[in-house]
């Protein structure tokens, strides 16, 4: 091969030594600044920001638990286990029941609890009934002593009370639903007041007779009540042509007794009627009982309530 000609190489020029010391000192400084500005990584934010999102999970679980959680005991005012709805306060205190001291149970009878303070209502004699004790005695006289008697329906006074705010609909379904209108007598308990002190009279619906029987301590202190719950019923029972008619229901008339016996006369009234009715197949205004009833009725109830494995509680007082 031919030889490349020989000439002169071009000189190439380097920049001078202090020039490349300048330059370099530029990067450096600029590197550095750079590096200043940026954020530094932390290799533990992953950990940092679950510690955090947990503790704030369990910040808020905590929470939430404490709001879930119940009340303590004893507290009513926020919904604890001693609240209206557990303790079954209301119509069945006792008069001077603190609320803050729930009533004892004295007595599990089917779906009727009776407490130390319903019971306590019995052993006085200043003492009227309450919308509890009422209840007991109606499951007592529908459930096991006339259970066999089909033609009779006590029905319960807190049903009775509710009668006066169903709309038709509801009165119609209330008859179906306990076959109201097949049976020949229906007994029902009245009161103004289910407290204690509250008066109590007693309202019989006679299909025999067609009429309306209503029994009350003080003659007419229930009238406009009884005929009241009277028109009422007229519609659903279909019973359009019955009469109301007041009953004679005692024997003389009280002397210091008071109105806190009337509740004790409906137990008697209610019994009474119950058997004269069972026995006659027809009903009257007629059904005479004496005090000295009354005030034996209330040692034959607690008698009763002693037979069905109640327990008596102390008198107040006592």
């Amino acid at each position: 091969m031919p030889l490349a000609k020989k000439g002169h190489l071009k000189k190439h020029k380097w920049p001078a030594a202090d020039a490349v010391v300048e330059d370099l000192k530029k990067v450096v400084t600029v590197l550095i600044e750079t590096d200043i500005k940026k954020p530094k990584k932390i290799k533990s934010k992953g950990k940092l920001k679950g510690k955090t999102k947990s503790k704030v999970k369990g910040k808020s679980k905590g929470k939430s638990k404490d709001i879930a959680a119940p009340a303590p005991e004893g507290n009513e005012m926020t919904g604890g286990p001693f609240s209206p709805s557990r303790a079954e306060r209301g119509s069945g205190d006792g008069p001077h029941q603190a609320r803050s001291q729930p009533s004892l149970v004295a007595l599990h009878f089917l779906d009727i609890s009776l407490r130390h303070s319903d019971v306590q209502l019995l052993q006085s004699s200043s003492e009227g009934v309450n919308e509890r004790l009422v209840a007991f005695y109606y499951t007592y006289l529908q459930q096991r002593r006339y259970r066999t008697e089909t033609d009779l329906m006590f029905l319960p006074p807190a049903l009775t009370a509710r009668l006066g705010h169903m709309d038709m609909r509801e009165l119609r379904h209330t008859v179906r639903d306990r076959r109201l209108h097949e049976k020949p007598f229906i007994l029902l308990p009245l009161s103004t007041h289910p407290r204690p002190h509250g008066h109590w009279s007693l309202l019989l619906v006679s299909r025999p007779d067609g009429k309306f029987f209503h029994y009350d301590s003080q003659d007419n202190c229930h009238s406009k009540l009884a005929g009241a719950v009277a028109e009422t019923l007229r519609a659903p029972l279909g019973a359009w042509d019955f009469v109301v008619v007041t009953g004679r229901c005692l024997q003389q008339q009280p002397q210091q007794h008071g109105d806190p016996q009337s509740g004790i006369h409906l137990f008697c009234m209610s019994d009474h009627v119950a058997d004269y009715v069972t026995r006659c197949g027809y009903a009257t205004s007629s059904l005479l009982i004496a005090w000295e009833q009354i005030t034996a009725m209330r040692t034959s109830l607690l008698q009763l309530i002693q037979s069905l494995g109640g327990i008596l509680p102390p008198k107040k007082g006592h």
